[in-house]
């Protein structure tokens, strides 16, 4: 009798705690997206910060510039910076997310986070960092011009006043009983 007793209890604590957890991925997808910016932006390990155009480059930052493309990579680092406002009454929060970024509706990387995050119920609001790394130079292999390729530096520089779209499209996944479960792919755009 004691081993149904427990096991009762059990299956009711995890019922409980397998509704809080999909209310909680409920409410994350239901928040409010903004792609708020782009920031620690470098290309060859040179800032991008403070710069206003790419022909406002150092010698010093050039060099390394152009001994990257010289070498074959141009790795350029930046954070999307997402902030999530949830406008529910219970707090979002998921496990774990997937995600991809798109320039001008191109795929360019997938990546994941794997560590909780959390928004605040009643308006509260977080901002979601997705780190990421590239080599530009996949760009001109893949036929682009170096004109796009200035072209795409400058709108990372000046992000709102250029023509390229950005897009991050984010997939939250939770875990029920040992199991994952995720949604379908929340999308944020901006122009940069």
């Amino acid at each position: 009798m004691k081993t149904k007793v427990l096991i009762l209890l059990s299956v009711l604590f995890l019922s409980f705690f397998s509704c809080n957890t999909l209310s909680q991925l409920t409410s994350f997808v239901n928040c409010n997206y903004e792609l708020v910016n782009l920031s620690n932006t470098a290309v060859a390990g040179v800032s991008m910060a403070g710069l206003q155009d790419v022909k406002s480059l150092s010698t010093t930052s050039l060099l390394k510039v152009t001994t990257a493309i010289l070498s074959g990579k141009l790795p350029l680092n930046a954070t999307v910076n997402v902030k999530a406002t949830n406008p529910n009454t219970s707090t979002a929060q998921v496990e774990k997310l997937e995600w991809a970024i798109d320039l001008n509706n191109s795929n360019i990387l997938t990546g994941n986070v794997n560590q909780k995050i959390s928004v605040p119920a009643n308006g509260g609001q977080t901002v979601i960092p997705f780190n990421f790394q590239i080599d530009v130079m996949k760009f001109v292999k893949k036929g682009e011009t170096n004109d796009n390729i200035i072209g795409l530096a400058n709108n990372l520089l000046r992000a709102g006043e250029g023509s390229s779209t950005i897009s991050i499209r984010i997939k939250p996944t939770v875990s029920v009983g040992g199991r994952n479960v995720s949604t379908g792919y929340i999308t944020v755009k901006k122009k940069i």
